[in-house]
């Protein structure tokens, strides 16, 4: 049994990170775990991972790059730093380009059969999206233009990160998306600036709240509208809770 930690991250998010991430270790069972960050989505951008393993310096995990966005990346040395890694941290920036980035260099298969094989799993922002099942693009500012494209479904719901502003209004899109397509009763989940959901890949899956109550955006009447909060933990049935 694996567990995956998604977290909203955004502006002002650091004390939660590092009560989400420090829970995220203990679940290794290891006193100084290995942690492989995955910087795809911000085309391993070295300031922004100096950011974060510099707030999460005092928790206790050894954080090193898994180097993949560069056409010279040492490919090779990032999946070996993954198979050999504690906890998978997959970090925020650009959804698509990040997915673009992981199957461009053959380490889509390799996140997803280490996560089978139980490997924790921590996201964040950009991350939560890609660990998660899908995620849409728009052709055009008009939201209701979207077309969804898969991510790498390790988490088996769907998500958005620090949206409350504009009311979740991608997600919205995602799941009246979904709802078109014939998806049975679709939920997208809207992980918070200070909050986010830990889910027990065993069967059933198992998801509950940490942080803030987790909103979630379903579907009444054919209308894509916020439904009740994920507030303890659920179990997922076929895929949904």
């Amino acid at each position: 049994m694996g567990t995956i930690h998604l977290l909203g991250g955004g502006p002002g998010a650091m004390l939660s990170l590092r009560k989400a991430f420090h829970a995220a270790l203990a679940d290794t069972g290891k006193d100084k775990p290995l942690v492989a960050y995955v910087g795809a989505a911000s085309q391993d951008n070295t300031g922004f991972f100096g950011m974060i393993r510099g707030a999460l310096a005092m928790t206790g995990g050894r954080i090193q790059m898994a180097k993949l966005a560069s056409p010279r990346a040492p490919v090779g040395e990032a999946k070996s730093l993954l198979e050999g890694c504690d906890l998978v941290f997959v970090s925020g920036g650009d959804v698509e380009l990040g997915m673009k980035i992981l199957h461009g260099r053959g380490a889509a298969g390799t996140l997803t059969s280490l996560a089978a094989a139980g490997k924790p799993m921590f996201g964040i922002s950009a991350g939560s999206l890609m660990l998660a099942r899908e995620w849409v693009r728009f052709e055009s500012e008009d939201d209701h233009d979207g077309e969804i494209f898969p991510c790498l479904g390790i988490a088996p719901i769907h998500v958005d990160a620090h949206s409350e502003d504009d009311g979740w209004s991608e997600l919205r899109a995602l799941v009246r998306l979904l709802h078109a397509r014939g998806d049975p009763d679709p939920v997208g989940y809207g992980l918070t600036r200070k909050g986010g959901v830990r889910l027990w890949t065993n069967s059933p899956t198992r998801i509950e709240p940490f942080g803030t109550p987790i909103p979630r955006i379903v579907i009444r009447h054919g209308k894509a509208v916020e439904g009740a909060p994920l507030e303890k933990a659920e179990t997922l049935k076929s895929g949904r809770a």
